[in-house]
C-alpha cells in the first residue's frame, strides 16, 4: 500500500498493476453503512442483543477482543438508528449470532476503509473517506486516542472518564442510575436518565 493513500485508492491501483479490473475490486463504506443499518432497524431486542455481544467483545483481552475503533464505529451507526420495530419477530441465538458476526465483519472493515493507519493504529481520517462518512471518521479518531490516553467515552452520557473508572463501558454515575432496573429494555431506555431518540443517543 502506497504512504498515505487510503485502502480504496491501494486496492485500486494493485488491481491495475496486476492487469485486473479495478471496478471489480471496489469496496463502497457507504454501502457498508447502508447495510449495517439495515440490519439494526430490523429488530430492537435484536438490535440490543447485538450491541451487548459487541460490548463484551470489546471488553475482552487477546484474540476475543473486538477492536475499539471499529465499536466505535458501531456505536456511531446505532447513534443513526431509530424508530425500530420492537419484538417483530423472535430470532434464535443462532440468526443473532449471525448478525453479530456480520455487524463485526462491516464495522472492522469499514473502519480500515475510513480511517487512515499506521502502525500505532488509526491516525486521522482517510484522504478517500466519503465526505457523508468524515464524521464518523472523526469520531472513531477521537475516541480511539482518548482511549490510548486512557481516558473513555461514556456510552451513555458521553462523558469523558478515566478508562479504569467504567462499569459495562459507563461511568460510574450513569452505571448506579441503572443498575436497579429489571430488564433490558428499561436498563437501555434510561441510560442517562434522558429521553432516547435514537440508540447510543439522547435529547436533554
Amino acid at each position: 500500500m502506497g504512504k498515505g493513500k487510503g485502502l480504496l485508492e491501494s486496492v485500486q491501483e494493485i488491481a491495475k498493476e496486476n492487469k485486473f479490473n479495478p471496478k471489480k475490486y471496489r469496496i463502497d463504506p457507504v454501502e457498508i453503512v447502508a447495510e449495517t443499518e439495515k440490519i439494526l432497524r430490523e429488530d430492537y431486542t435484536q438490535t440490543l442483543m447485538i450491541s451487548a455481544v459487541l460490548g463484551q467483545m470489546v471488553e475482552a483481552r487477546g484474540k476475543k477482543r473486538f477492536p475499539p475503533p471499529a465499536f466505535f464505529a458501531f456505536i456511531e451507526m446505532l447513534s443513526m438508528v431509530s424508530d425500530v420495530p420492537r419484538d417483530t419477530k423472535s430470532e434464535t441465538s443462532t440468526e443473532i449470532e449471525e448478525r453479530a458476526t456480520r455487524v463485526i465483519e462491516l464495522m472492522t472493515t469499514l473502519v480500515s476503509l475510513i480511517c487512515e493507519w499506521s502502525e500505532k493504529g488509526v491516525i486521522g481520517v482517510a484522504t478517500d473517506c466519503p465526505e457523508s462518512l468524515r464524521e464518523v471518521a472523526r469520531a472513531v479518531f477521537r475516541k480511539t486516542k482518548l482511549l490510548q490516553g486512557g481516558l473513555w467515552t461514556c456510552i451513555s452520557c458521553g462523558n469523558i472518564v478515566e478508562a479504569r473508572e467504567t462499569k459495562a463501558l459507563m461511568c460510574l454515575d450513569c452505571d448506579k442510575k441503572i443498575s436497579s432496573s429489571r430488564s433490558i429494555e428499561d436498563r437501555f431506555e434510561s441510560l442517562g436518565g434522558r429521553d432516547r431518540i435514537g440508540y447510543g443517543r439522547t435529547s436533554e
